[in-house]
């Protein structure tokens, strides 16, 4: 079993990204329990006691978010060899981040919503996708920017970035600096590529691979 505490800096990281749920379910749980303590106290506005009752809800959420990313950083982990840990653990000061996204020689680094880590082998196909929501699916409400990762075992992470262009740029020279053979944008077909012939997308990768060692543009 790995233990996360015999790499520094990445438990450091980790335990940062977690204390993010783990903080606010202490707040305001304890903000909760004070709640009760208001009706010993005269003429306290009912409406502010209400509101503190109320924390008890964001205290369930955080409270089963955090044991479930906690479960799953150490399901990530698994992933890797001890050795290539060492080298994560090791590359991480000198990362260079972008909207909580970091990029090491062994692993794509994510910080948004929990922590994850993206085995660098199995990363197969990166794009950026424009998502906008509608009311009754013609008023425009909601416009954001989700960055996708497709592996070469078909699982996927998607990470809403605010600036996408700026994102999605420092992701895909980084990658590059590692792998050649990824495949970066999206065009029409090339999701159902993807999902029923994983060779093809495979062997697409590897043709980018060699335009780029030609010095030929690719996407």
């Amino acid at each position: 079993m790995v233990n996360i505490k015999s790499y520094p800096n990445l438990y450091k990281m980790c335990r940062k990204c977690i204390n993010k749920f783990k903080i606010p379910f202490f707040v305001c749980l304890t903000i909760f329990i004070l709640a009760f303590a208001t009706f010993l106290i005269d003429n306290f506005p009912f409406a502010l006691t209400l509101i503190m009752m109320a924390m008890v809800f964001p205290a369930i959420m955080c409270g089963i978010l955090w044991p479930v990313f906690a479960a799953r950083v150490k399901k990530t982990l698994k992933a890797f060899y001890p050795q290539q840990l060492s080298a994560i653990d090791a590359e991480i000061p000198s990362a260079a981040e972008c909207e909580g996204l970091l990029v090491t020689s062994q692993a794509v680094i994510c910080k948004k919503l929990g922590f994850t880590l993206i085995p660098m082998t199995n990363v197969l196909w990166v794009y950026p996708e424009i998502i906008v929501e509608k009311l009754n699916g013609i008023i425009p409400i909601r416009k954001y920017t989700m960055l996708h990762f497709a592996g070469r075992d078909k699982k996927r992470y998607a990470f809403n970035i605010k600036n996408s262009q700026k994102a999605y740029d420092f992701i895909r020279s980084k990658l590059l600096c590692y792998r050649q053979d990824i495949v970066f944008g999206t065009e029409y077909g090339m999701d159902k590529i993807y999902n029923e012939d994983i060779n093809r997308m495979i062997a697409f990768s590897q043709e980018c691979a060699a335009k780029r060692q030609n010095g030929e543009k690719t996407s």
